[in-house]
């Protein structure tokens, strides 16, 4: 793939854009009375300022990657909608095939990626931006992650709808947690899906709350759409726990022990039911992704990024042998939990930049789980995670996803892009753990 330059267009542009953001935000702020006024403009600011850094640590540190690719295949469809202008939706809405054989350009080789309906897709994303800043890789990437910023920016205020007190610390685990903002920046895929994790969660509060029904069905279906085309394995185990997640918040809306008791029973029968059925829906449309094939696409991913730590000399970790059966894959979860959630360690494995950015939030991330256990203590700590309605299915789903990802990486770069649909929900978790155990008894003491 040909690597983009950057050229004073594209500054110039991207200035333009940045102020064209600040403005509409600023604007946006004053109109509304929202209490987290503050918190957005400065969340805009940091996730504008990650979507540079992000441009310049691909540009000028590792000097290629999948956004390289992304961003092409989004500048071909491009050219493409200029030579035939009056196609441009069938484009958008086809398959690959409609591709073939048509204007020769100097990014022509791509055509072959567009068998992939992950990497089509993202094409079709990227060129809608890329349309819109003339084909500028830095103006491209703050504009697509600045839009694809409202999933986070939704999963955040809709954790504060829960627990209003802990903003603050919502803010620092979902808006300006390193990580997260750096892979939800970008021209990736793992952009993409961020943001559709926090619309279907947002989703799914409303449907409980019976509010904005229509809407977020319509948001919804999309955001399930484009995860089931580009990481279908997320929604294997973020609808059955959102699922988990309603029957909780239902249940917990009920007084009488004898009803609740009988309409728990009742919901646990048709959200398993549900969601049964909803996965093996979205398997059989997953491709390779399918449930049947997720253990070969598993074994894939672990021995290609073993392979690339071997003679690449990239950010390769092991967990030691074993095999992906049950009692295999037993044996490593507490490996692949603290792999996901406390590695890279500082004085272990980190050998680059990267690794150090990593490794630092890891360790305070440790840190600070550590600080919560002991502030809280043992018996209240895992009381609240097995009986708080939100607390058991947040921990749920960020505990799962940690495994598998963790299980399945063996790279610490990968792993620290593919882990970020987890990281709001496991410390959205300790926040609202510390609340419940340590900083609300006090409150009720004074």
């Amino acid at each position: 793939m040909i690597k983009p330059e950057l050229n004073l267009f594209d500054i110039s542009l991207s200035i333009i854009i940045i102020i064209i953001i600040y403005i509409i935000s600023t604007r946006l702020v004053n109109k509304s009375n929202s209490n987290y006024s503050k918190i957005f403009k400065q969340f805009i600011i940091f996730k504008i300022a990650f979507a540079v850094f992000f441009s310049l640590i691909y540009l000028y540190y590792y000097e290629g990657g999948d956004t390289f690719l992304y961003f092409s295949g989004g500048n071909y469809l491009v050219d493409q909608y200029l030579a035939y202008p009056s196609r441009i939706f069938e484009f958008l809405f086809n398959n690959g095939d409609e591709f073939k054989n048509l204007k020769y350009s100097n990014q022509q080789y791509l055509v072959s990626f567009f068998s992939g309906s992950d990497s089509l897709l993202t094409f079709k994303i990227s060129s809608v931006f890329s349309l819109l800043c003339f084909k500028q890789f830095m103006a491209t990437t703050i504009l697509l992650t600045m839009v694809a910023s409202i999933g986070a920016w939704k999963l955040f205020t809709t954790l504060c709808n829960l627990y209003p007190a802990l903003s603050k610390y919502f803010a620092a685990g979902v808006l300006f947690y390193p990580t997260i903002a750096i892979w939800s920046s970008g021209i990736l895929k793992d952009t993409i899906t961020f943001m559709c994790v926090g619309l279907i969660f947002t989703s799914f509060y409303y449907f409980e709350r019976r509010k904005n029904i229509i809407i977020s069905l319509f948001i919804s279906s999309i955001s399930i759409y484009f995860c089931l085309i580009l990481k279908p394995y997320i929604l294997y185990l973020f609808i059955p726990c959102m699922l988990f997640w309603i029957n909780n918040r239902i249940r917990g809306n009920i007084k009488n022990i004898f009803v609740k008791a009988f309409v728990g029973l009742f919901l646990i029968i048709i959200f398993s039911a549900a969601g049964f059925l909803i996965v093996q829906s979205i398997s059989q449309g997953a491709g390779k992704y399918s449930l049947d094939s997720i253990t070969d696409v598993a074994k894939g991913f672990q021995s290609w990024h073993t392979y690339l730590s071997e003679t690449r000399n990239q950010s390769g970790y092991s967990l030691g042998e074993f095999e992906f059966t049950t009692q295999g894959i037993i044996q490593k979860i507490p490996a692949a939990i603290i792999v996901t959630f406390f590695r890279p360690f500082l004085f272990s494995d980190v050998t680059n930049f990267s690794l150090a950015f990593e490794g630092i939030q890891s360790f305070l991330l440790l840190l600070l789980t550590a600080y919560v256990f002991l502030k809280v203590g043992i018996i209240r700590f895992f009381k609240i995670i097995i009986f708080n309605k939100d607390v058991s299915a947040f921990v749920l789903f960020a505990l799962l996803f940690g495994i598998t990802v963790g299980l399945t990486s063996y790279n610490f770069g990968a792993l620290s892009r593919y882990k970020i649909p987890a990281l709001p929900f496991y410390t959205a978790s300790l926040a609202i753990i510390y609340y419940l155990g340590y900083l609300k008894p006090k409150e009720l003491l004074n």
